[in-house]
Parts: C-alpha cells; sequence; structure tokens
C-alpha cells in the first residue's frame, strides 16, 4: 500500500470516527435532557471536551491499520482481524480514558465500551456498505467486458 493510500484511509477513518463520537454524544446529551427535564442551554461543549473527542478518535483509529501491511487473509481471516481490531480498540481506548480521567469507575468503564461497540459497528456497516458498492460496480463492469467479448 502506498503512503498517500494509507495516510488517505487513515483520514478518512479518523473522520469517521470522529463524526460517530459526536453523533453519540449528542444522542446521549439529548436522552439525558429529556429523561431529567434539564434545561438544554446549561450542555455546551467547550474546546477541552472537543480535543479529547479527536484524541479519543486518533487513539482508536490508529490500531485499525495495524493489518494494512500484512498479505491479504481470506474471508475467515478478515473476520478474525476485525474481532482482533475491535478488542485491541475496546482496550486502548478504555485504558486511555482512565489513565487521562475522563473515565473512572467500572459503570463508567461499561458505558464506554457500549459506546465503542455502537461508533464500531457504525464505521464497520458504513465500510461494508463501501465495499458493497465498489463490489458491485466491479461486477457491472465485468458484465459489460463479457458482453463485449461474446
Amino acid at each position: 500500500m502506498r503512503l498517500s493510500e494509507f495516510l488517505k484511509r487513515l483520514a478518512r477513518d479518523y473522520l469517521l470516527v470522529l463524526a460517530g463520537i459526536v453523533i453519540c454524544i449528542v444522542l446521549l446529551n439529548q436522552i439525558y435532557i429529556l429523561i431529567y427535564g434539564l434545561d438544554a442551554s446549561k450542555f455546551s461543549l467547550g474546546f477541552r471536551q472537543i480535543y479529547a473527542f479527536m484524541i479519543c478518535a486518533l487513539v482508536g483509529v490508529l490500531p485499525s491499520h495495524i493489518f494494512d501491511f500484512f498479505a491479504n487473509p481470506s474471508e475467515k481471516g478478515m473476520r478474525i482481524r476485525i474481532l482482533i481490531h475491535f478488542i485491541i480498540v475496546e482496550a486502548v481506548i478504555i485504558v486511555f480514558a482512565n489513565m487521562m480521567g475522563w473515565v473512572t469507575g467500572v459503570s463508567a468503564s461499561v458505558i464506554l465500551a457500549l459506546e465503542i461497540a455502537i461508533i464500531f459497528g457504525i464505521v464497520q456497516l458504513l465500510v461494508w456498505k463501501s465495499d458493497l458498492k465498489v463490489a458491485n460496480e466491479i461486477n457491472e463492469q465485468l458484465k459489460k467486458l463479457k458482453e463485449h467479448v461474446q
């Protein structure tokens, strides 16, 4: 893989994860406001929180490229890589958040783990949809080529 492709994938994944974090935080705050009947104007994000989200997204994305430089695996091997990646991302982010003091206690760590799982699932769904689109385009081109040859 060329460096430019690697950096493009890294940036795309980073922005997807960052967007997922922001969306989850907004939705969770909205649910919290509705449940407890609080004033929504009291909830605002400062630079410190935004930078925290950005750092967390970066820490979450970096392990995703562990397997980029190995040979192409089978479908089963790819699923195992995704599972290993998910476990590594969960562990790295939870340890990082605890070290930074953003999360303390078991219940907060469990909530963070669930948020990570949701974001990971959304990102995997988007990647799958993108791969499906590319596969369909390749199949269409192959059909056109087959018709042209016959």
